[in-house]
């Protein structure tokens, strides 16, 4: 199993969180979603190195990376991601994103081409819907609430419809993004004022003007579940086939029997298998 470690940076006056599973090829740079942590790519790192050398990092706001009261929406991350990618001495590089950090990818990818060598997007990288984006704001409030322990908190996301089917590396993630407070309670690590910051943010945006300027080659990878069995979908069908046709050099993957968390929050990850044809396939040199 390859070995990883977690180090920092400090990064346009913060200090960013990241891990590393050293590998030949590459460097590949992993977001996570929108509350997600590194964590996410654990499983997935597991079936690319050390063929592939990856680094997952947690972006502001998120996971043990800091969390100023600004500098959040895209371009801020983009920001962020040049100069994390600017410390490490990397001239090009490949971005698989997860959900928002698919999304932070394209934006960077469209503005900076001459950095991104290839694009994953894992069932992210488009505008939502504005009330999709709406519907998000409550879901902030779980960032807030604290537990008496660990055997509490996983009780309560055992509950959460999406996290279903419950499996190994789903708990292992959860349970890695746990703080502990002051009085002993436990929250989670996202900062809720950052998220709620960067939901605003997003309705500043617009990602389709940017599909058609990516030049470098795109795996999008969909799954056939939404968040609730066959319903809530991130992108629907006609959204995410104008999507893929959009940007020039895109393929498109779809997976069967998980969703939006489950795809890449598995061990091991339905996702691991056409990633890693898409990187052999020269993508991620």
């Amino acid at each position: 199993m390859p070995s990883f470690t977690d180090a920092a940076l400090q990064v346009n006056g913060i200090t960013l969180s990241y891990r590393e599973w050293p590998g030949e090829k590459g460097p590949v740079l992993c977001l996570p979603s929108l509350t997600g942590h590194k964590g996410t790519f654990d499983s997935l790192a597991r079936r690319l190195a050390p063929e592939f050398h990856l680094y997952a990092l947690d972006l502001r706001g998120r996971g043990d990376s800091d969390k100023p009261a600004e500098g959040y929406g895209f371009a801020y991350h983009a920001r962020d991601l040049l100069g994390f990618a600017d410390a490490l001495g990397w001239e090009t590089f490949t971005l698989i994103g997860h959900s928002f950090g698919a999304t932070a990818g394209v934006y960077l990818a469209s503005i900076r081409p001459g950095r991104v060598a290839a694009l994953v997007l894992i069932d992210g990288g488009a505008d939502p819907k504005e009330e999709v984006l709406q519907a998000m704001y409550p879901a902030i409030r779980h960032l807030e609430k604290t537990y008496p322990d660990p055997a509490t908190y996983l009780a309560a996301m055992k509950k959460v419809p999406y996290y279903q089917p419950w499996n190994p590396a789903l708990e292992r993630y959860l349970l890695e993004d746990l703080q502990t407070l002051p009085d002993g309670r436990l929250r989670s690590k996202s900062s809720p004022q950052a998220i709620r910051r960067d939901l605003d943010m997003h309705f500043m945006y617009s990602m389709c003007v940017h599909f058609p300027t990516l030049q470098c080659p795109t795996l999008f990878i969909r799954p056939q579940n939404g968040l609730l069995g066959d319903k809530a979908h991130i992108l629907d069908e006609k959204e995410a086939a104008a999507f893929v046709a959009w940007i020039p050099n895109c393929w498109r993957v779809d997976l069967p029997g998980v969703n939006h968390y489950t795809m890449i929050l598995d061990d091991p990850p339905l996702v691991a298998g056409p990633i890693r044809a898409f990187l052999e396939a020269g993508s991620g040199e």
